[in-house]
This record gives C-alpha cells, structure tokens and sequence, in this order.
C-alpha cells in the first residue's frame, strides 16, 4: 500500500521517468558509437588484407613461384603473433607455402571461425582468397583489435551507464524532491482555503517556471473567489436590510386588511397596496436573477451586430415623455451615424433605460440629461450624464454592488440593482464602465469595443 501510494507520487514518476530517459539515450549513443567504430575498423582490417595482398604480388616477378612462396614466407615470419593466416596453392592445388593446414576456400571475402585453420580461441578471422597469374593466395587477418574494442566499450559502457544511473537517480530525486516541496505548499494554501481563508495565495518564485505561472492563475482565481463570496456577503446584508421594511409593510397591509374584514369593510384597497409591495419584492429578485444569468455569461449565444446609435434613439424617444412628466429635459447627440458593437440587443437597452432611469428617479426637477455616442479611436463610448447631485467619489466603486444605494436614496423607489446590472451588462460585452463626475452631476460612460457590421 505504501509502495503503490510512493510510486503515484507525480515528482517520484518524473524522476523515474528522467532517470530511464538518461540511461536509455546514453545506452544508444554508446551503442550507436559502437557500431560506427566497429564498421571502421573492419573497412581497415579490409584494407590491411588488402595491402598485404598487393605487397605479396608487387614483390614477385610476373608471378613466379618462387618469389611468391619468398614473399609468403617474410609475411609470415614478420606475424610471429598468429593473429595472420596464409596459404599459398599451386595451379595444381600443392600447397607452396603457409602458416596453416591445408584449406580449400572459395574465392573472395569471408568470415571464418579459427578452428578452420586448426587454431584456437573464439577470435573469428577476415579473410580474402584471390589469384596471383595461376597460384591461388589467402590473406586473413584475426578479429582480435575489434574484439578488444567491444570488450573496452562494454566496459565502459557498463560502469558509465552505472555512473549515469545514479547521476539521473541522484539528480531526478533532487528535482523530484523540488517539486514535491512546491506541490506541499500548493495543498496546504489549498486546504487552507477549503477551511475558508480566502486570502491565501500560492507562494511564487523567481523562477517564474511552469508552476509559478500555474500559480498566478490560481492566485487570480482565488482573488476573484474571494470577491464574488464577499459580493455574495455583501448582498446577503443588503437583502436582509432592505428587503425587511418591504416584507414588514406587506405584513401591514395583510393585517390591515384582516382587519377590515373583521369589521365589515371592503379590503380591496388595502389588498391591492399589498399586492404591489409583493411585486416590488418579487421585482427584485428577478433583478438578482437576471444579474446572476449575466454574469454567468448565459446570454452570450445571444450576441449580434448591434447598431448603438439606433438603439439609443429608440431608449430615449421612450423616455422623452417621462423625463418631461418629471420636470426635466433628455437629449441626445451623437446618434447621426451608426456605431456597430456585438452584443444582446435586450439587454443592452435594458442597460441604458436604467441609467436614464436612474437620472430621472434621484435628480430634482430641472434636470437636464444627456445620452450620447462618442468615438475615441476605435473605441465607440455611451454616455448617460445629468446636472443633478450626482454620487461622492468615495461611494461611486460601492453603488455598483448589489441592492447598495446611498443613504439619501432610502426614501425613493428602487432596490439598489440599477447599476449592478449596468455593470453586468457591460462586463458581459467586455466593455468597461466608468463613473465620473460632470461636474455638477454624474456621467456614467460605457466604453465599447467596435464590431464589424455582420
């Protein structure tokens, strides 16, 4: 159990793996280099044979038989070794002279064992047969430097091969031990933020190697984890607080209408105060719905060429009357060309309607709004502004979150999700959404990417 548990250790294998990769490619190399040398020096034990071939027939006079058996004979006597083999053999098969018993070869190139030659040992010979005018003449030559190259090699593969084991062993255990240090502290940062400590992060190197850049992405992705469990907070407050005094008023109205029917009196009124309260508390959480599918990124399939220009003109015919009824005047600008993005049309008109609405709902009568398109660049900008009270820097990042709304807001209509689903739309759209201010007032700008008309 400890041995299959040791063995599927990643950093174990990765030193297993390095280790059989250096002694495999050192065994090849030795025996590719092997090989090499062999075939050269058996091309030279050729050419030796070769030249004392030649030697023997430049030393005779038109092959006559007895410079022959002469030149025969000083080649023997100059291999006092025995590592050479020659016979000389008549037009009538007479052996004339050598160093051997009698042998019948065939012509040419062969490879002959010893006992051939009635000589002992395992040491093959190389050995060539050829004519001389009428006499037939062997040459062979033992196999004995190749054979002690082989055996230097095998040697010396087999105690390199030992070092290089123990070098790769050595050397993957060490990187094995490296990785698996790092691998710890990975686990425990992650055990750590499965206890619920969202600020841990992965230690980084500076090495800036595989597992550092696998540490910065999931350091990012625990930043972003730690963000969404604190919105997730956040808005579990904010609902607690805020939808408490609309749940407490339908309460009221329930009773107020039990008590009307206790004492006889029509509940209608008071039944239809309550139903309203009861879509105002169903309304928002459609919002939080609908912000949650957003962010999801569920409506991506969605996305066609949108023309901005045409969809603003159209949001703010909408909402000319109603910034009038208020006391306030909307215009726009910009809209005489058209400005194509990829995007969902629903939901980016949904985006600006709430932005105007915003205006509407908090600015006093008087007002005046703006929505326009501006162009900087490649980059196609909506603009909602107003002249109104506008919002404090310091509280401009926190209107983004989730039913948050400034304390002089708690007494107009509204949940807090107006500009959490701006937001949403516009990271959705990959744009980005800026809060300034217009000094006086507030301009909201949503800064898009251009597309291509499709």
């Amino acid at each position: 159990m400890l041995r299959d548990s040791f063995l599927r250790r990643t950093p174990v294998r990765l030193a297993l793996a390095i280790t059989l990769l250096v002694v495999v490619a050192y065994l090849l190399a030795a025996a590719t280099t092997y090989g090499l040398m062999r075939s050269e020096l058996m091309r030279r034990q050729d050419q030796r044979i070769n030249d004392i071939f030649a030697l023997i027939s430049a030393n005779t006079d038109q092959g006559s038989p007895p410079d022959l058996v002469e030149a025969v004979n000083a080649q023997i006597e100059a291999a006092r070794d025995n590592s050479g083999v020659y016979q000389l053999r008549g037009p009538h098969g007479a052996v004339l002279a050598g160093n051997i018993p009698p042998v019948t070869l065939p012509l040419g190139w062969s490879d002959q064992n010893p006992s051939v030659f009635g000589r002992s040992g395992d040491v093959p010979f190389r050995v060539r047969v050829g004519r001389i005018g009428a006499d037939e003449l062997l040459v062979g030559l033992d196999y004995s430097d190749v054979d002690a190259l082989r055996e230097t090699i095998q040697t010396a593969m087999l105690w390199s091969s030992l070092f290089a084991l123990l070098a790769a062993i050595g050397g993957g255990g060490f990187i094995a031990m490296r990785v698996r240090r790092r691998l710890a502290v990975v686990k425990r940062t992650l055990d750590r933020v499965a206890d619920g400590d969202l600020a841990a992060r992965l230690p980084l190197s500076a090495a800036d190697d595989d597992i550092d850049r696998v540490s910065r992405q999931v350091n990012g992705t625990l930043a972003r984890l730690a963000t969404v469990v604190d919105g997730m907070r956040q808005v579990s407050a904010n609902i607690a607080h805020d939808l408490r005094t609309p749940l407490n008023r339908l309460r009221m109205r329930v009773s107020e209408a039990l008590e009307a029917v206790e004492r006889g009196e029509d509940p209608r009124a008071v039944l239809e105060a309550a139903l309203q309260e009861s879509d105002a508390i169903g309304d928002t959480f459609s919002a939080l719905l609908r912000i949650a599918q957003i962010e999801a990124g569920a409506r991506r399939e969605r996305f066609a060429a949108v023309d901005l220009s045409n969809l603003l003109a159209s949001v703010v015919e909408v909402y000319e009357d109603v910034a009038e009824d208020a006391g306030m005047v909307l215009v726009s600008s910009g809209l005489d060309r058209p400005a194509w993005v990829r995007g969902d049309a629903e939901l980016l008109v949904q985006c600006v309607a709430n932005l105007i609405e915003n205006s509407i709902r908090h600015c006093p009568a008087g007002t005046t709004i703006r929505a326009s398109l501006e162009r900087s660049g490649q980059q196609i900008i909506v603009l909602v502004a107003d002249d109104g009270p506008g919002i404090p820097e310091e509280e401009r990042s926190f209107v983004l979150q989730r039913l948050y709304r400034l304390q002089r807001s708690r007494t107009t209509p509204g949940s807090g999700l107006g500009l959490s689903l701006v937001r949403a739309v516009a990271e959705l759209h990959d744009a980005d959404l800026r809060l300034d201010d217009a000094a006086p007032g507030l301009a909201v700008r949503i800064v898009f990417r251009p597309s291509p008309q499709s």
